[in-house]
């Protein structure tokens, strides 16, 4: 093998390296479509709940992820909320009405978020099954480490027309976006 040959698959092996490295990292960062730094964490919270009315293995999921937009300076937190299902969206039984509120119960405080359109294309956030909507709720960051070091969490998605739904958790833990809340506010993190 050359030299050049060598240099080139170490380089190449290095770089695969930096690569998985990089996938670790607990947030992402990058403009969105009106040019605003958007900031995600790359752990995702999977909840999911049992659609039985169509078979036994039938779930529809609910995907959360904290989300930072920074606009010139001013932040914002919001929860990017992605729902998902086992069941086919076009049997006419299985729609349901627009997602309006998330109830997150905290160590047994309730917090009502309303839920809204992004007012831009939705952050990018890799999902196990493909989501049929999007939607965000917004939040502090006193909220976001709340829920990132509670000991217990309930959550309940309630539509437009009242209907409420609660989802227990399946994969991902609030814990992992301790990093997220630590990275987005370093001068914070450096104070505890």
């Amino acid at each position: 093998m050359t030299n050049d040959a060598t240099r080139g698959a170490g380089l190449v092996l290095l770089l695969s390296l930096l690569a998985g490295c990089a996938s670790l990292l607990p947030i992402e960062s990058g403009l969105d479509t009106k040019g605003r730094t958007e900031s995600r964490a790359t752990a995702l919270v999977t909840l999911a709940r049992p659609a039985p009315r169509f078979s036994e293995a039938a779930r529809d999921y609910l995907y959360l992820a904290p989300v930072e937009i920074n606009e010139t300076g001013t932040r914002r937190h919001y929860l990017w909320l992605g729902l998902a299902t086992t069941v086919d969206r076009a049997w006419a039984s299985a729609e349901e009405s627009t997602p309006a509120t998330l109830v997150i119960v905290f160590d047994g405080l309730p917090v009502a978020m309303p839920l809204s359109s992004w007012d831009s294309a939705p952050p990018s956030v890799a999902t196990p099954a493909p989501t049929y909507e999007v939607r965000r709720a917004q939040v502090t960051l006193d909220q976001l480490e709340r829920l990132a070091r509670a000991a217990s969490i309930e959550v309940e998605l309630v539509t437009a027309d009242g209907v409420r739904a609660n989802f227990v958790p399946w994969r991902g833990t609030w814990s992992d976006w301790l990093p997220f809340v630590a990275g987005i506010e370093p001068l914070r993190a450096a104070a505890e």
